[in-house]
């Protein structure tokens, strides 16, 4: 479950990439938000999407530190094809989340550091919901939550920010296993717990307009991260294209721009395989991002529809998770995993 996994996703962070001795000339890592230590999510599944301000500049502190070169992710592709260079690592976004510009932002150009923000075209536009913080929502402040859904009631302990993460993962296994007609059931999720769930998108989300002045700024790179937000081993292949080049098109008409870039939604083991990366892959794309764990080596050069990322986890301190990817630990724990 992705959010169950993201929660645990500490030890593969960098999963290496940072010693040459593991073979890695690099990693790309996954981030989503950028949030003060006082609004951060109660919940461990959501507050793994979360690291703070002082995390991320400890962070890019810590590379500096390192020798570490932080590049775009249009120089990835070059990278992995120089016979020499130095190690180096694209640290990216998810999902388009309006503290990307606020709070992360700033950060990056501190350091003069590059930056990629995968934008999800339907959270821009209002059209689909941040499901997983809506859910929270709706659990918040009450000691059970009870929904029907298809003649069927669904009950949950909530007493507890144990009992609510619970519940969170339990639904959202429910939400993802739907495919395209998961919007029937966050509307029922959302009328019960009385969200207004495009409020809440609008309030954790980029507009266009902030979109754009992103991608303005020489550090940022917008890449696709589809239209819906969907897990794609539950759609069809006409369903996967229409996410794909629906989100490529509107973004690239509303940048002015080509989207080289991709992330898949869910992008891990479980959610992509053969069938997506050929799916996206015709779309021509220059980087096509998954979760999958692990570094970056030469043979990923001609394995640019499916490279690896490494998940930051806010549920763990982030220089501890750095040092350990760097001993070597991080890498072995990914590979175990």
């Amino acid at each position: 479950m992705m959010l169950r996994r993201l929660r645990d996703a500490a030890w593969p962070v960098v999963s290496g990439c940072l010693r040459p001795l593991l073979g890695g000339l690099g990693c790309i890592l996954t981030l989503h938000r950028v949030v003060p230590e006082g609004q951060r999510s109660a919940l461990p599944s959501n507050r793994a999407l979360e690291i703070t301000p002082e995390d991320l500049r400890a962070m890019l502190q810590w590379l500096q530190r390192k020798r570490i070169e932080v590049v775009g992710l249009d120089a990835v592709p070059g990278r992995l094809r120089e016979s020499s260079g130095g190690r180096f690592v694209s640290i990216t976004f998810d999902d388009g989340y309006r503290d990307n510009l606020t709070l992360a932002r700033p950060i990056f150009r501190e350091f003069g550091a590059p930056f990629a923000v995968n934008v999800t075209n339907g959270f821009v536009a209002g059209s689909a919901s941040v499901w997983w913080y809506l859910v929270e929502r709706a659990l918040g402040g009450r000691t059970s939550f009870e929904f029907a859904w298809k003649g069927e009631r669904h009950r949950h302990a909530t007493a507890t920010i144990g009992e609510r993460d619970r519940a969170l993962d339990e639904i959202a296994g429910l939400i993802r296993s739907l495919g395209m007609p998961r919007d029937e059931l966050l509307e029922v999720i959302a009328k019960v717990g009385g969200i207004d769930a495009g409020a809440l998108t609008r309030e954790l989300c980029l507009s266009w307009e902030e979109v754009r002045e992103l991608a303005a700024d020489p550090l940022v790179t917008i890449g696709a991260h589809t239209a819906g937000h969907h897990s794609f081993n539950r759609l069809s292949e006409a369903e996967i294209v229409a996410e794909v080049e629906t989100a490529r098109q509107e973004l690239a008409t509303r940048l002015g721009r080509e989207v080289r870039h991709f992330a898949y939604p869910f992008g891990g083991p479980n959610a992509v395989g053969e069938r997506e990366f050929a799916i996206v892959r015709r779309a021509g794309f220059l980087t096509m991002l998954t979760t999958r764990a692990g570094n970056l080596t030469r043979a990923h050069a001609q394995r640019l529809d499916r490279l690896p990322r490494l998940t930051i986890s806010g549920n763990y301190p982030v220089l501890k998770a750095l040092r350990m990817a760097e001993s070597g630990v991080g890498a072995w724990r990914a590979r175990r995993g």
